[in-house]
């Protein structure tokens, strides 16, 4: 009974530090967004306002610690991961949470005095976790992005064939359309309004979209600009092409949808009954985790398990 209560103020600790963390960082997405959509500021206008806003204890954790950070020089790799993932974090911000995270996890385990194995492992993992909710974020933005295209192909054809030009389907697009799409058309016109030739507009909106169905849509639209022809023709055809397309992959995850969960329940089986052995009886599981023969096996276990489980997703990823 004892272990359960641990059990259940770790998750109760961890989860009131994701929820100061995560209400921050909603508060200044919303700001921003208001910002965004009835002026047209520059970033570092907007830093400053949201500087001097109201913020919660989470927030000015992740600010204070941010800026201890600004010093530190991040890779491409993590702004694009951002940028991609529609987050109106800064890298300073999101390591500083990625540092608060892990280090809750390790101090929440040693108070409550869980064996020290566990409390080292909790470090790394808890570092990792908002780096996999931001993966996983992107992963959903970029999953949205084909069928919002099929709609706003229909409705860019739709709108031309009305006597529209192609700035003006731009505008509307960014008007009507949700995120990720609607926005970033209204950024390119914004860039495109203030002098921006339109391929590097198109070549900056495919780094924070890459997607290879906005790319041939991009793509044939500068071609279509520099040697003539119907475009309403063209977005047509593109837009059944894409629409074939998002059909085939969704027959393909339907079929690999079984290897998925079979690939979730392998990995996540063996850790499921660590866990329960630990819970129910500690004694037994003890050797486990204090001999260095348990923690040798432990290891070399957890090793296969992920050795297994991106086995199973390259075979599960099928290019179309």
């Amino acid at each position: 009974m004892e272990q359960i209560t641990l059990v259940a103020a770790t998750l109760l600790l961890t989860t009131t530090v994701f929820y100061l963390i995560g209400s921050a960082v909603m508060k200044k997405k919303r700001h921003r967004q208001r910002v965004e959509k009835y002026l047209t500021t520059s970033p570092l206008i907007e830093e400053k306002r949201e500087e001097n806003g109201e913020k919660s204890a989470g927030g000015r954790l992740v600010a204070a610690l941010a800026r201890a950070l600004e010093g530190i020089k991040f890779g491409d790799k993590t702004k694009m991961l951002l940028v991609q993932a529609g987050s109106s974090l800064t890298p300073p911000e999101f390591m500083a949470i990625r540092l608060i995270v892990g280090g809750a996890a390790g101090i929440g385990l040693m108070l409550l005095q869980f064996p020290w194995t566990l409390t080292v492992i909790s470090l790394p993992v808890g570092y990792l976790l908002p780096k996999a909710f931001m993966q996983n974020k992107r992963k959903k933005r970029l999953q949205s992005l084909p069928s919002q295209l099929i709609d706003t192909l229909g409705m860019m054809a739709n709108s031309m064939r009305a006597g529209f030009s192609f700035m003006q389907v731009m505008q509307l697009v960014g008007k009507e359309m949700p995120a990720p799409i609607g926005p970033e058309f209204e950024k390119a016109v914004r860039e495109s309004g203030m002098g921006v030739p339109l391929e590097t507009v198109f070549k900056d909106m495919l780094e924070r979209l890459p997607s290879k169905e906005l790319e041939v849509v991009l793509d044939a639209i500068i071609a279509q600009r520099k040697c003539g022809g119907d475009l309403t023709e063209m977005l047509e055809t593109m837009e059944d092409t894409i629409r074939s397309r998002v059909s085939i992959l969704g027959e393909l995850n339907t079929l690999t949808s079984q290897g998925k969960m079979s690939s979730i329940i392998i990995t996540c089986l063996p850790i499921g009954l660590g866990l329960y052995l630990y819970v129910i009886d500690p004694d037994y599981f003890n050797p486990l985790i204090s001999q260095p023969l348990g923690i040798f096996m432990l290891v070399t276990a957890a090793v296969f398990i992920v050795i297994g489980w991106f086995t199973i997703q390259k075979i599960l990823r099928i290019e179309v």
